[in-house]
């Protein structure tokens, strides 16, 4: 076993791209893959919303901060269930912004990509979540991936935030000899016959051309739910939305598999 590190991102914040990761998190473990989810944000967020998917308290012996520092993160992970493991995050790891400011900035950029090789060998799939905004943990997560999606919701902000998240990705493969590639496009929290969401839409394909995925995830109001109150599985509503995320999940992965040949 040798995880493949995803990342779903662009700089632009509240796109869903959290949502979504947790959502992938918990759609693979129900498919009996091992999994790791990393939160990388110091707001949390990920956290949340699986401390309330899965009712439990999220207590590593060490802190992700700590982890960090020490330069292994295995006692920073939580096991939720059989098959998901998680290393959750509290407001210390903002900490970790001035405790790397002595390390060279060409290595300041790849210490997580170094401390997940000890990991991966105990995953299928490791997702990192990550704050919507170049620092220190967005540049450390996209160099630690293997494969990263772009996260867009069908607004105009973010439309140019996905474009100067491509511009960004392709900077760092060029000074780092990068080996993650771009899986595509996810258009989230679409209205199917609204104006505005057509006509970003339409300039997304026109841009990224082939790169837009087929599925998207549309305007619901249990997706909300999800972020708010963790994902629930009882009622046909619920099932409706986590289909919608199990078909971009799928198209993912399918995408991730014509990647590697």
């Amino acid at each position: 076993m040798n995880g493949k590190t995803l990342l779903n991102f662009n700089f632009k914040g509240g796109v869903g791209k959290t949502t979504l990761t947790v959502m992938e998190t918990y759609l693979l473990g129900q498919e009996n893959k091992k999994v790791l989810l990393i939160d990388f944000d110091p707001q949390g967020n990920a956290t949340e919303i699986m401390r309330e998917t899965y009712h439990i308290i999220l207590k590593p012996k060490l802190s992700l901060y700590e982890g960090l520092l020490r330069g292994d993160l295995s006692k920073s992970i939580v096991s939720v269930t059989d098959k998901i493991d998680m290393i959750p995050t509290d407001w210390t790891l903002s900490l970790w912004i001035g405790a790397v400011e002595k390390v060279s900035q060409t290595e300041r950029n790849i210490l997580l990509s170094r401390m997940l090789l000890k990991l991966k060998t105990n995953y299928d799939y490791i997702f990192i979540d990550v704050p919507p905004t170049i620092n220190v943990f967005t540049n450390n997560a996209i160099m630690a991936s293997d494969f990263i999606s772009i996260v867009l919701q069908t607004q105009k902000q973010s439309y140019t935030s996905s474009l100067k998240t491509a511009t960004h990705l392709g900077e760092l493969r060029e000074q780092y000899d990068g080996d993650f590639q771009l899986v595509g496009v996810i258009l989230y929290l679409m209205k199917p016959r609204a104006k505005v969401d057509a006509e970003i839409t339409a300039r997304a394909k026109d841009f990224f051309g082939e790169g837009v995925f087929s599925n998207s995830i549309r305007t619901q109001e249990r997706v909300k739910t999800f972020t708010n109150e963790g994902i629930r599985d009882k009622d046909r509503w619920d099932k409706r939305a986590i289909q919608m995320y199990q078909m971009v999940l799928n198209e993912q992965l399918l995408r991730i598999q014509q990647l590697e040949g």
